[in-house]
């Protein structure tokens, strides 16, 4: 039975990965006041941005529905096709929890759900990996066990670029913010059992990167022969800077490179770069 690899805009999977393998993505949407965005379809990352810079409040994202879920597993399971179903962590968004009332309505045993338990690139490498296994000819039931255990072991970092969009969401008060700004400080987060955390904080982007690479050295962890992905919110320098620093200590297998969506870009704000491999 043909696989239906699915996921949602939450994770970021780049275009021509969406575009070479056939992914099914559900948008969730942004909402700047009356205006409602589906993202990634209604609205590019650089325009979503523009939009940001100008917006005087941080917009409003919303999850995809259980009604959006069920009429497209209808229809791939009247194709004739099993759905595997790759989303955004459960406790930063409700579109996975949409997918599971979908499924229970439909009762349908062809239907498999992971909750990736990342975001952004991080879940985008997770579906890639999963539609390369489908590609190889391995079962559904193989691919899902796959990626359970590949989630436990997927790391994902993040250096915010403007603590403007923190504060605005409400993580941190405007002393901190301001204060924050004032210092260039760049705050370091990773997502631990689906949920972010900060890590570290230093002053500088390149600063903060080089924590990180240091991180991963007194860790004992290798990104030899590894798949690394790398994406930012419209600050292409800091990616290619975290891609350098990497390719000279490591030979990594392949580098999968891609852009913050509008839904991650709410919070995240410009100059984020983020970088994610699986142990």
């Amino acid at each position: 039975m043909p696989i239906c690899i699915m996921t949602d805009t939450l994770c970021d999977v780049p275009q021509e990965f969406v575009k070479r393998y056939n992914i099914k993505v559900m948008p969730l949407t942004v909402h700047f006041g009356e205006e409602s965005f589906l993202d990634g379809i209604d609205i590019t990352a650089e325009e979503f941005f523009d939009k940001l810079a100008k917006a005087n409040e941080l917009p409003k994202t919303s999850q995809v529905t259980p009604s959006e879920f069920l009429k497209e597993f209808k229809e791939e399971l009247e194709k004739g096709n099993t759905i595997l179903a790759i989303l955004g962590s459960s406790d930063l968004s409700g579109t996975y929890n949409s997918a599971v009332l979908a499924k229970e309505e439909l009762g349908s045993d062809s239907i498999y759900i992971i909750d990736s338990e990342a975001i952004t690139l991080g879940a985008g490498l997770l579906v890639i990996k999963a539609v390369r296994l489908a590609e190889e000819g391995k079962s559904v039931e193989d691919i899902f066990n796959i990626i359970e255990e590949s989630k436990k072991r997927m790391k994902q970092f993040f250096v915010i670029g403007d603590l403007k969009y923190i504060y605005k969401g409400g993580r941190i008060s405007f002393s901190s913010s301001v204060l924050g700004s004032i210092l260039n400080i760049k705050p370091i987060l990773t997502v631990k059992d689906g949920k972010l955390e900060m890590i570290d904080k230093t002053r500088g982007m390149k600063k903060a990167i080089s924590i990180l690479m240091d991180m991963i050295k007194s860790k004992g962890w290798s990104l030899n022969n590894k798949i690394v992905g790398i994406n930012h919110s419209i600050c292409p320098e800091y990616a290619d800077y975290i891609e350098q620093q990497i390719k000279s200590e490591y030979n990594v297998k392949e580098f999968i490179r891609g852009e913050v969506g509008s839904v991650i870009g709410t919070h995240a704000g410009p100059n984020c770069v983020a970088f994610y491999f699986e142990e």
